[in-house]
């Protein structure tokens, strides 16, 4: 072929090729259009990109790709333009944020978000405007960012929390009081009190006084006290109707029913982790707070109570009580299975085995016989005839079958037959000694945690399907599949351990525990030669119920199977013979030993935190009614009575300073005060005398003093260790920001919560923290509601920590850095570091 016509052939080709594969565009211009906003919209420049493809469009219509990118364009333009107008807004400027959602509707009309959005903008403009004309002045960027719907939930919050709790009466001197009154009617009484502490007494028109006097006489008792002891002796109540202000009505059914205030509480349960311990924690304050009005929510884990105020804040002490975070704990199950399989033969002997000499007979050539054979025959017609066809088709057919059953002597030859017509095989002798001894040892440790009283699972191996329902076999000739009515389910084959554990005390766990170790042996044909091939498996299953200490190691399963074989073979007889019978006879011996053996280990990660409050009674009321009676505040000059501890060690040498880059900052502590310059005494004023020599000299009240309770611990490596951070002689204490040290390779810091010293008058303190357990440090900030006044105790505990030990050895914990703050935020003094010794082993 010549080259012209072989470039014919070339270019006729490409151009039948390229009519079968899509064009991206059909003019040059376009495609030049539609490139350039391919590159714009991989930059996310969506403006450009769509007025690059509105311009390829404007080239060629019908183009679909143009009409895509375009289409796409629009739709991200058009979305651009409104999140950018939502972060505009958020800043409080509405005309800007305007135009911009303005520019999204005109971009795509169909774009739902962009049309909600420029109406809300427009209400908010509108809402500005009056605003202004109201008050004359623009309001803060924040306030004019809100929506519509942000505003009515912004008015909402703020109508919510001018909600008032329950009036508590607050007089204007707390002072303790010394009442003495005699001859006096119940309405007086209740009118002399509240003139002493400076209250108003208010009473219940219907109130009907004793008709006799009512002697008092009270001594260092609070106004709260005073006022529920001549309620009880007068069978009345009170409730405070402001904090200066009181109403005195007659304890009765009827008149509590008119009176008792009524609250409405949501309680969020923090550790309860299914439906049925919400219902149960239900149960339980209808039954034991006598609150009918109870209900739950169990998609956000809560309840909902509304009742009397006494029985409200009885099923918060209860609730309070019973949510507590369970218990956990981790188990190491040890797997043992050991087997040694041994197997000896010694064989030195001739026909080990025994004798067997088989005689044939094997005729000379000179010898007349004949060979004698059995033949059988079988004849058989068949005949069948096919509907739609015509004639009969018919078959007959005969077999025959021989045999040869032996060799026939004719009696004729009988004495010829001698010694040289028969052959029999001798015995050879044989030598063999072979010992074969293994050993296999197969070790699963897995380990399971579990919470108390959930029940945990693990499974470790395999699954294997295993034919259930009914077999089929196939039939001849036919072809059906024996697995046609044949379902297979899913067995698991491995380590399985099912566990529920539970805490029990301060370090023992009960355990119920169920073990599954199995594997396969072999397998077995079900249904015929075409059946299914089912596995055999080998188990051995445990279940156990116990209860063991921590740490402890227990064993729930020691299984030994032993079993020895031993063979021996010869003749019989020369077998028997002293020394020589060994050459006719032989030996072997087989033993096998399987020992499985299952251990368990728990460790509790977790304790049931139970503390002194959750233990002891209070008191409820009577049968009758449920109330409630708090201790007093504390005053200045007074402390309430705690626990006492034992006094601080000092310790043996100075903590290192703290790391300055992650030391909270303390303040430093104030100076001492100065006195006022001395001014002259007045001209009338006495000359002034010297005191007298024998009066005592002033002393301060002791400084703030911070320790670990205890000093000193003994534990065990992966152990959970509890310590406390007590304050002694604090006074007013309204804060105690501090840093701790420990080392990280020894031990870890998981959890710090507040103690009960900046709570002890109910108020639930502030606390934030900071855990670094990579560096072993740990700042901790613990301050006292905001508005609240300081508390005031001999002892108590400020933090409780926990820590888990990593390591063995010596090592210690450190606060080297504190500071005790009152309420007006002076430093009440600096303690000096204190320190925990931990001896791990």
């Amino acid at each position: 072929m010549s080259l012209f016509n072989r470039l014919t052939a070339i270019f006729i080709s490409a151009a039948m090729l390229g009519s079968m594969l899509p064009l991206e565009a059909k003019t040059k211009k376009g495609d030049r259009f539609y490139a350039e906003g391919k590159v714009h919209e991989d930059k996310k420049e969506w403006d450009s990109a769509l007025d690059a493809y509105r311009k390829a469009i404007e080239e060629d219509p019908s183009e679909i790709l143009y009409q895509m990118g375009c289409d796409r364009a629009r739709f991200q333009a058009a979305q651009m333009h409104v999140d950018a107008g939502r972060a505009i807004r958020a800043q409080g400027r509405l005309g800007e944020a305007l135009l911009e959602f303005q520019k999204a509707y005109v971009i795509n009309p169909g774009s739902i978000i962009a049309g909600q959005e420029l109406g809300a903008t427009n209400q908010m403009i509108m809402r500005e405007r009056q605003r202004v004309q109201e008050t004359g002045k623009e309001s803060p960027p924040e306030v004019r960012a809100l929506t519509p719907f942000e505003e009515a939930r912004r008015k909402e919050s703020e109508r919510i929390g001018r909600l008032l709790s329950l009036p508590e009466l607050k007089p204007p001197d707390p002072t303790p009081i010394d009442l003495h009154i005699s001859g006096q009617k119940t309405k007086k009484v209740f009118e002399t009190i509240g003139k002493i502490a400076g209250i108003n007494v208010l009473f219940d028109p219907e109130y009907t006084e004793p008709p006799n006097p009512i002697p008092i006489d009270l001594q260092k008792a609070t106004l709260e006290e005073a006022l529920d002891y001549v309620a009880t002796i007068t069978k009345s109540y009170w409730k405070a109707l402001s904090p200066n202000a009181i109403l005195v009505i007659n304890d009765n059914t009827n008149k509590r029913r008119d009176y008792e205030e009524m609250v409405t509480k949501v309680f969020y349960l923090q550790n309860v982790t299914q439906a049925t311990e919400l219902q149960e924690i239900q149960q339980i304050l209808r039954t034991g707070c006598e609150i009918q009005r109870v209900f739950q929510y169990s998609a956000g884990w809560s309840l909902v109570v509304r009742g009397e105020a006494d029985r409200v804040e009885l099923c918060q002490k209860l609730i309070r009580d019973v949510d507590k975070p369970k218990s956990e704990v981790l188990v190491d199950v040890l797997v043992m299975d050991a087997t040694t399989s041994f197997s000896r033969q010694i064989t030195a002997a001739i026909a080990s085995t025994g004798l067997n000499l088989p005689i044939t007979f094997s005729p000379r050539g000179g010898l007349q016989v004949q060979s004698s054979t059995t033949t059988s025959s079988t004849t058989g017609t068949s005949t069948g005839t096919t509907t739609g066809t015509t004639g009969t088709t018919g078959t007959t057919g005969t077999t025959t079958s021989s045999s040869t059953t032996g060799t026939a002597v004719p009696l004729s030859s009988l004495g010829k037959i001698n010694g040289h017509d028969f052959a029999t095989t001798l015995p050879g002798a044989l030598l063999q000694a072979a010992l074969s001894n293994s050993h296999t040892t197969v070790l699963q440790a897995p380990q399971i945690r579990a919470i108390d009283n959930i029940k945990s699972t693990m499974n470790i191996g395999e699954r294997v399907p295993v034919a259930t329902g009914s077999y089929q076999p196939g039939m001849s000739g036919v072809g059906v599949s024996s697995l046609v009515n044949t379902q297979f389910s899913y067995q698991d084959v491995g380590v399985n351990v099912e566990l529920l554990a539970r805490v029990v005390g301060e370090d023992e766990v009960y355990m119920t525990l169920k073990l599954d170790v199995s594997q396969i042996d072999g397998y077995q044909t079900q249904g015929g030669d075409q059946g299914v091939s089912e596995p055999i498996f080998g188990q051995r299953k445990i279940q156990e119920d116990l209860r063991v200490k921590e740490g402890d190691v227990a064993l729930i399963g020691g299984v030994t199977k032993q079993q020895e074989d031993l063979t021996v073979t010869g003749i019989p007889g020369l077998s028997k013979i002293p020394f020589f019978g060994k050459l006719f006879s032989g030996r072997s011996s087989d033993r096998s030993t399987d020992e499985m053996m299952v251990v368990l280990i728990p460790h509790i990660i977790r304790r049931p935190e139970y503390t002194e409050d959750n233990l002891r009674a209070i008191a409820v009321g009577t049968a009758q009614s449920i109330s409630l009676h708090h201790a007093r505040l504390p005053v200045d000059g007074q402390v309430p009575a705690t626990v006492e501890y034992a006094p601080v060690a000092p310790a043996a040498t100075p903590a290192a300073p703290f790391p300055a880059a992650i030391a909270p900052a303390l303040p430093a502590a104030a100076p001492p005060m100065t006195a006022p310059p001395a001014t002259a005494p007045p001209a009338t004023a006495p000359p002034a005398t010297a005191p007298p020599a024998t009066a005592p000299p002033a002393t301060a009240p002791p400084a703030a003093q911070v320790r670990f309770n205890p000093l000193q611990m003994e534990t065990g490596v992966n152990s959970v260790v509890a310590v406390s951070v007590v304050l002694e002689g604090g006074r007013d204490v309204s804060s105690a920001p501090m840093a701790i040290r420990f080392d990280p390779k020894m031990l870890r810091l998981n959890e710090v919560s507040a103690g009960a010293f900046l709570g002890s008058d109910g108020q639930t303190p502030v606390l934030n923290k900071d855990i670094q357990n990579d560096t072993g440090t740990a700042t901790v900030l613990l301050s006292r509601p905001p508005g609240q006044r300081g508390v005031s105790g001999p002892a108590g505990v400020l933090v409780n920590l926990s820590f888990q030990t990593l390591a063995s050895g010596s090592t210690s914990v450190a606060i080297p850095s504190v500071s005790v703050r009152d309420s007006q935020g002076q430093p009440i003094a600096s303690a000096s570091p204190a320190e925990l010794r931990l001896n791990i082993h």
